[in-house]
Parts: structure tokens; sequence; C-alpha cells
């Protein structure tokens, strides 16, 4: 096993078949695609691999996409799919590592004790030259005990009492630098252009090489050139909960371990006139 975030191609073909095992596609489209990942991944997973559908095991309650769903919610999802707290969950998606930190930070809110990401996704097992599979997935079903820790999580309400009280807590917003700085519109329809007030931009791509993180040393430059005090609470943002996720995984490494989620992001921030935003 590479540490306690990743594991190669290679380790999990080698432990594929370990009973405490599960291996979970959480692939999932960006704004702008149109992309059935659950139709992908019923042609062609890792086998034994289930999928974990971050729009579906979701708040649907709400209008934004892909909410944190409530405990119950996920303790029966994954319970269905067999899956306990003391499991190792293995995580992977089919793109460049744009989802398995969001599905990754899902389960550690909810207290899985184990979890890791497939280095390279899909594709890097693949390029190994490992198997795949087709067709439906079943499990046994087990029992989820959650143990959530929702002060990992932030609201639109506590983003605006930081910001009213000018409390020292640092925004880092995971979206493309252009998106960021207001040049190019919203990948959403209706949502308005620029940042939460005083947020520093740190792109979640910046992170990424080839569906891997990159080393730690170049992650802590990367926040430190872009003027994050990695001493100083942090709390990231994105476009709509997805990518924040990869900076919150970024930081984990880094040994900046709590760091809040501003869940409903900028789908939510950039809806509504009232709230306040730079340019």
């Amino acid at each position: 096993m590479k540490n306690e975030y990743f594991v190669s191609p290679q380790w999990l073909n080698e432990h594929l078949h370990d009973e405490n095992i599960v291996i979970v596609d959480a692939s999932a489209p960006m704004p702008t695609q149109s992309i059935d990942y659950h139709q992908l991944w019923l042609d062609k997973h890792i086998p034994g691999a289930q999928f974990f559908d971050l729009d579906k095991v979701a708040n649907l309650q709400t209008n934004l996409p892909h909410m944190l769903p409530e405990p119950e919610t996920f303790s029966q999802a994954v319970s269905k799919m067999g899956i306990s707290e003391n499991h190792l969950v293995v995580i992977y998606d089919q793109g460049n590592m744009f989802s398995a930190p969001r599905a990754w930070w899902t389960f550690k809110i909810f207290g899985a004790r184990h979890i890791r990401i497939l280095e390279g996704g899909l594709q890097g097992w693949q390029q190994a030259g490992y198997p795949t599979e087709s067709g439906e997935v079943v499990h046994s079903p087990d029992v989820f005990n959650v143990q959530f820790t929702p002060e990992k999580i932030c609201s639109q309400a506590q983003i605006l009492n930081i910001l009213h009280k000018n409390e020292p807590i640092q925004f880092i917003d995971a979206r493309a630098e252009d998106r960021f700085q207001a040049k190019v519109p919203e990948p959403r329809p209706g949502l308005r252009m620029g940042h939460i007030p005083g947020a520093k931009n740190v792109p979640w791509t910046a992170l990424i090489d080839h569906g891997s993180y990159k080393p730690v040393e170049e992650i802590a430059a990367i926040f430190h050139k872009q003027g994050v005090d990695l001493n100083q609470p942090i709390i990231t943002s994105c476009g709509s909960g997805m990518t924040a996720a990869v900076l919150v995984l970024g930081l984990d490494m880094i040994g900046h371990k709590e760091v809040g989620l501003y869940d409903g992001s900028w789908a939510e921030w950039g809806a509504d006139d009232s709230l306040p935003l730079e340019k």
C-alpha cells in the first residue's frame, strides 16, 4: 500500500479478492458534460467495483447539485452495497481525479475508517494491463455505522458570518483562474461571475498530474505561491462542492487536516444577488 491516501494499480490487483476490500467507482460529470458514467461503469469497471452515484446519494431536497446527503441516506445506500465502516474502501473515477476526492471526503465525513484512492483511476488500471468486467455487481448487504462530523461542512450562513466578523479564516476557491477572476461565464446558467470576497485561488487541476496527486512538496509550494497561510484555518469551495474536496485532500496530505468545505459553493453563492462578491 502506497500510503494512507492512495493505492497503486499493482497493489489493488494483488489484493483484489481480499475479504475486507470494497471497490467503488465514483465517477461524476463536470457541469459542461452530459456523460452517463453509470452506463460507462456498466460497460467497463474494475472487477467487483460498484457504482457510487454522487448525484443520487445526495440531498435531493435542494436544487443544488450533489449536496451531502443526510447520514441515514448515506448509511442505507452504502449498507446495500455491502460496505461497513470497517471495510477498506478503494475509490476511483474514470476521469482525471475530478470526483474521487469528493467520494473520499463523503465517506470520511460519515466515519469510514479506511479509505484509499486508486492512483491513475480506471485509465491507470487499464494501462497497467489489468482486467475489467461489465454488468451489474451484487454484494451481500452489510451495516455502515455512521460517525458524522458535521463541523467539517460549511453553510452559506457561516461564510457570511465569517465575512461580517472579519475572522482570520481563509477561503480557497478550486475553480479555474478565468472563472475565479470573472473573465469567463460560469458553466451553470444564471450564476454571477466572481468569487467570495478575500478568497484565494488554487485551481484543483494544479494539484493533479495524469490522474494522480503531485508530490507533497509541490502541493505545499502551490498553496504557498497563491498566498495561503497553512497555519491559519481554511475553508475550500469550488463550483458545486465537488473539486473543493480535491483541495481538502491535498491539504490533508500536507498536514492541514482541519479544513472546512463549503458544500453549496458557487452554485449557491453565485445564484444570490444579495451576497457580496469580488471580481
